[in-house]
Parts: structure tokens; sequence; C-alpha cells
């Protein structure tokens, strides 16, 4: 008899019977995990033979596609439990299939799970439909003054009329949930400050358009602003995929990410650039917290339950979750997309700011992040770029400093607690943690992928810096594709690369602010890099110059 992993198991008690059609996806073992990484690492180093040959679908099918004895077992499975439909993803990575109406998946009439093959690990539902109240965005959706779109661009050095001419050029924004974006504030932006934004060129890719009111919807129209404004008539592909209730703030947002970034990777096109902006404290980060917790006498479902309950925080399963999402985002740099991901807005201990005080729980947990690097996700993989946040002293874009927020929210920074420290960091991270004004060593993980990468204008959170940074880079990637060349793929090598040998010509270093927040402790901005802002904001020609060019 096949037996339930304990991880799919616990997948599956999270899907709510259903009394109208859904899809279910079953996302399956891989292999090939060792050869992709060597080929992942050779494709994103400039020195490397293999640099900018990215893969094609059918190649990354044959390299990490799951075996077909459990693609034959997987689709057994959902054909005798009633699925229809089925669709074997480009990659041969999961299988879906459609469940029609008074269908209840993978429970017994008794309301007993069933049994699923042992190389399903991951399942992701997705149903079409809203409920509950959604709070307000907590960022404007665009630019105020002083950060004017043209004024950002002039502390660039970024030409504020200069627009994409190759017509392939591409950047895509994500959500789910809610996400999309109002056309008619789009047009506002267009009349009041970028008069040369395409409205044409914003486009979805599915019929998910979001719904006003929601979270997301007002993440969505940040990053679609922000994109359209700085990447002037380069496509802006916007994307919801997951319109369940689930995925606006609780786990059910690290099933449907996971399930867009392995759907992405096996498109026949996929976009030159991906800005993420949406995401939460990782997963071990939760581990840690509830740890702690427990320790001062609370049990794991009493943390679950508190953490379940704050807005946006823990919003991914598992380790197991994130290392597999960490994979996905590897693959599409294997394919060429350049991925960004917003470094979080609660400095280097929190999602956006500190739990309330409550004398019980929060307050332990409170004790727990200040006492820690607690990074969020899915900036702290080492498979993307990660951006963290500036803004400027006194409203003058010539001194930038770390982005804050009234001392309680700030640009985030720090040490992943799960995933390892790439090749191209260590240098420059050693020689960071040498200065004075760190947090105590036992607080986090040295050896661990720090982040952020660079720093964009974050006064509306990082998840302004994102798409600032995507749109930026979409803009260089149509340099390049009209010059012959390809795009940039995983650029953070070539970045750190460029960073060290010519300092002070594609970024301008940030010092001043840390990531405390409301903590004593916190990583500073310092001269070069710094667990902050990283190397500093962009300097518009030298990023054409060394990024726009292949010497």
């Amino acid at each position: 008899m096949m037996m339930v992993s304990n991880l799919s198991l616990s997948l599956l008690l999270l899907l709510p019977l259903a009394g109208s059609a859904f899809e279910l996806s079953l996302h399956l073992t891989t292999k090939g995990a060792e050869e992709l990484d060597s080929t992942f690492w050779a494709i994103a180093t400039p020195s490397s033979d293999r640099y900018a040959k990215f893969l094609e679908v059918e190649e990354l099918a044959a390299m990490i596609g799951s075996d077909q004895s459990c693609i034959d077992a997987a689709s057994a499975f959902l054909k005798q439990s009633g699925g229809e439909n089925l669709v074997v993803s480009p990659l041969k990575d999961s299988i879906t299939a459609t469940f029609l109406h008074g269908h209840s998946l993978l429970l017994s009439d008794a309301g007993h799970p069933k049994s699923t093959p042992d190389c399903v690990k991951f399942t992701v539902r997705k149903d079409h439909y809203h409920e509950g109240v959604y709070p307000r965005p907590r960022a404007s959706a665009s630019a105020s003054a002083p950060y004017t779109i043209s004024k950002i661009k002039n502390a660039y050095g970024m030409p504020t009329d200069l627009t994409a001419i190759n017509p392939a050029t591409s950047v895509m924004t994500w959500g789910p949930g809610t996400f999309g974006y109002s056309v008619a504030e789009l047009e506002h932006l267009k009349l009041t400050q970028a008069p040369k934004i395409n409205l044409d060129k914003v486009v979805f890719d599915n019929e998910n358009h979001g719904e006003p009111g929601g979270d997301n919807f007002g993440e969505g129209q940040l990053d679609v602003n922000m994109l359209s404004a700085f990447a002037l008539n380069a496509t802006v592909i916007v994307s919801n995929t997951n319109t369940s209730s689930s995925t606006e703030e609780s786990t059910g947002f690290g099933a449907a990410l996971l399930d867009f970034l392995t759907e992405l990777a096996g498109r026949e096109t996929v976009p030159h650039v991906l800005s993420m902006s949406l995401g939460s404290l990782s997963a071990a980060s939760c581990d840690l917290l509830c740890d702690a917790a427990i320790e001062e006498g609370y049990s794991q479902k009493d943390c679950d339950d508190y953490l379940a309950k704050q807005r946006q925080v823990c919003m991914f399963l598992t380790q197991d979750q994130t290392d597999k999402i960490s994979m996905a985002l590897q693959v599409l740099g294997t394919r060429g997309v350049t991925v960004l991901a917003a470094s979080g807005d609660g400095g280097s201990h929190f999602s956006f700011q500190a739990f309330e005080s409550d004398g019980g729980i929060g307050d332990v947990l409170n004790e727990a992040s200040c006492a820690n690097s607690i990074p969020v996700f899915p900036t702290a993989s080492p498979y993307v770029l990660s951006i963290g946040g500036e803004m400027w002293r006194n409203g003058n874009s010539d001194h930038p400093i770390t982005w804050s927020y009234l001392g309680s929210s700030g640009s985030g920074g720090g040490f992943s607690i799960q995933f390892d420290q790439p090749e191209h960091q260590k240098d420059v991270v050693a020689e960071y943690l040498k200065k004075d004004g760190m947090p105590p060593a036992d607080s986090y993980n040295a050896g661990s992928r720090a982040y952020p990468d660079m720093a964009a204008v974050g006064v509306s959170g990082t998840s302004q810096s994102c798409p600032i940074s995507a749109g930026m880079f979409a803009m260089i990637i149509d340099q390049r594709l009209n010059a012959g060349l390809p795009g940039l793929g995983f650029v953070a090598p070539r970045l750190y690369e460029v960073a060290t040998k010519f300092p002070g010509e594609a970024f301008q270093d940030i010092v001043g602010g840390d990531s405390s927040t409301t903590c004593d402790t916190g990583f500073p901005a310092t001269d070069g890099w710094d667990a902050n802002t990283g190397f500093g904001r962009p300097i518009w020609d030298g990023w054409a110059k060394h990024f726009g060019e292949d010497n």
C-alpha cells in the first residue's frame, strides 16, 4: 500500500472541501539536482565558457524531470480520484487535473485521507473564490515628493525618457489572491509623472485580474506602477495564478508560489526579468520562533495559531517547501530569467514590524526576534537578486541612507538560516563582518546566504525598491538584445564581480542607518557591501557599461 508522506499529508489537510470545480497540481520528486547546480553556476559565471547559454525546456526536462514511473503512478492516482483533463508540466515535474463539482479530493466518504504515491512531494490546489475582509494596502502605490519618478531616475543618472526598443523585452510581476492593478491609477501616474508609460504594453497573462481593496491588490499596483515607469515601453506582464483567499495571508501563499514558479519555468517563452515583492518570514525563521516559544512553555499549536493570525508573517509551510521553491528559482535562472526579490520591511528581525506586546507569546516572539537574524523569503534564496531600500536624508537625493519608517520598519537585511553562502559573496561578507557595530556573532550564521545585494528607493517599502530595480534591469537587457546579446539570467555573480573590480562605477555606496528597527541591534549600512543596502544604489552609466555589454 502506498503511504502519504507527512509533508504531503499536511498540505492535503490544508485543502478545503470544495463545492465547485477546482484544479489540483501534484508536484513530483525530481532528479539531477547536482547537474542542475553545476549547470546553473556555469551559466551565471561570466568567466565560464557556458556563460549566458540558457537552457530550453526540453533540456531541463531531461535533466530534472521526474521518472516515468512516478508520472504514471501520479496520473493513475488522479484519474482514480476523479480527476479529468490531466496535464503533465513541460518540465515533467508536476501533473495537474481538474475536479468537477461535487468531488472531494483525496478524502474518503468518512473524512479520512486517502493515500498518494510516495513520489508526490507537494500538492497545490486552485480554487477561484474570495472570502473574508481584506485589509487595506500598507503602502502608497505611487512615489511621492520628493521621490517622483523623474527625481529617482535623475538620482541614478537614468535618462527620464529612455524607452525600450526591442519588442521582445519583457518584465513580469506576480502575486496571488487579490493581486492586480487599476488601469485608472496607472493612467494617473502616466499623466502626472511618467508620460511615456505605454498602457498597451501592460498585460495580464491569464483571466485573473485582481480585486480592488485587497491587500495584494495594493502590492500589484505598486509593482505595475514602478515597472511601467522604469521600463518604459517594455512589455510588463502581470500574473495572478491563484485567486484563493488562503494565498493572501497564510501558508497557501507558499504553495501558490511553488506552483507558479514551476509552471513559469516550463513555458516556451519566459520573461527576461521577474520582480517579486511579496514574501514573509522564511519557514526556518518561523521554526526558530516557535522553538523559542516552546522553551517558554507554549505548545507548537499555540505558536502556529498565533502566527497564523499575524499579517503575512509565516506564509510557508516547511523548510522542505522553501527548499523546493529555491530550486524552482534556480531552474528559472537556467532559462535566462533575472529574478529580483524585495528584502523585506522589518529590518533583520521581522516581516514588517514587531509583534504586539501582549504580556504573553507576542513578547516571547519579540524577544526571540531581536536576539536573532530572522530572514524573510524568497529574498534569502541564493538564486535571486535581493533588493533593499534607500531613502534620502532631508529629501536630498545626494545623501542616501538606508530606508526606515518611524523606527518600526526598515530595509530588510541579514543572513539566511537555511541556505549556504554562495561563493561570489564570501570575500565581501568576510570583510564586512570585520567592521565595528555588528550584532552579536551568535545571532546569525556568518556562513549563510547574506542579503540584500543592492538597494533602490523604498519609501513605500522594499516592494517599491524591487520593481524599480527590475525595471532598470529590463532596460539594460533591452540594450543587450538590441546588440544581439542574450539576457542576463542570474546576474548576482556578475554584479559582485563588477562592484568589487570597479567600485563606484556601477553602484553608489550607501552609508548610514541600520536594520535594528525596534530592536537594540542590527546590521549597519557601511562603506562597501553591507547586510542592509548591499553594494548601494544604481549608477546608470555604469550599469550600461558593465551589464549592457559583454567585454
